[in-house]
């Protein structure tokens, strides 16, 4: 899933892009990756399925939250933890604010152990700056300049139980929707790249709500890329309340000795 970054901790700009955002559709609360979340994810990537699916290799826990500080100091990836929003209202006793005004006048104090009951997986996108590539378009071999930056997208639902019910389009959309307000992003500026082996994920970003389309293969790694069509209007996911804001999490929360 992340080949070429596992284990690698960057100390670069520290942006921490989205440290403090948080995204919220009708399905779906999508966080800042914590170490708190670090050891569930850690289960996750040792299922064979979700290796395979995700191009990964099994590190241990020590590297996986290494790894997890990697993501959240870099200025060039971003990661959000996709949280079922029923399932982390019923855990806190209480709605996620959804509205700029709420979190604006009330930032929202996140609960970690509500959260580690809501995890069903995560989204990813890596930010390739000043990128100029020449491509051969798939369909009438004629060559296409791409300039700017592009945004790679990924998107796992590690929990078994909500597979098959639209939520990874979803928090896709919700990432795209990030990515747009929050940095600008252009839809032909969007890509995937997507294992030959992969269906689930080649129907996901093919598909309704999203509609990538096929750019270009690369039989060396067995994997293609999907592209959003430049004319295409960005992906809005149902209920998308914006980019809101929630409070630092306290110390200890931050750290990696919280407990489920």
């Amino acid at each position: 899933k992340k080949p070429d970054v596992r284990g690698v901790c960057s100390s670069s700009s520290k942006m921490r892009l989205n440290e403090f955002s948080y995204c919220v559709s009708q399905s779906l609360v999508l966080v800042p990756y914590e170490a708190y979340h670090v050891t569930r994810y850690h289960q996750w990537m040792l299922q064979p399925d979700i290796l395979e699916a995700t191009a990964s290799e099994p590190l241990s826990l020590e590297e996986e939250f290494e790894m997890q500080r990697s993501w959240r100091n870099s200025d060039d990836k971003l990661t959000f933890i996709v949280l079922h929003r029923d399932t982390l209202e019923s855990a806190m006793g209480s709605k996620v604010p959804a509205s700029n005004k709420e979190s604006a006048s009330l930032p929202w104090q996140r609960q970690p152990a509500a959260e580690l009951a809501a995890m069903i997986g995560d989204v990813n996108s890596f930010l390739i700056p000043n990128i100029r590539a020449v491509e051969e378009d798939n369909q009438d071999n004629e060559e296409v300049v791409r300039e700017g930056r592009e945004f790679e997208l990924e998107v796992m639902i590690a929990e078994p139980a909500y597979r098959g019910r639209g939520l990874g389009r979803e928090a896709v959309q919700c990432l795209i929707a990030y990515l747009s307000e929050a940095l600008g992003a252009q839809p032909g500026q969007l890509l995937a790249k997507i294992g030959d082996d992969n269906l689930a994920s080649q129907r996901l970003f093919t598909g309704p709500g999203l509609r990538f389309q096929l750019a270009d293969r690369q039989p060396v790694f067995r994997q293609a890329t999907y592209r959003c069509p430049s004319e295409a209007a960005t992906p809005t996911p149902p209920g998308w309340a914006g980019v809101l804001t929630c409070s630092r999490l306290p110390a200890a929360a931050t750290g990696c000795g919280l407990s489920a």
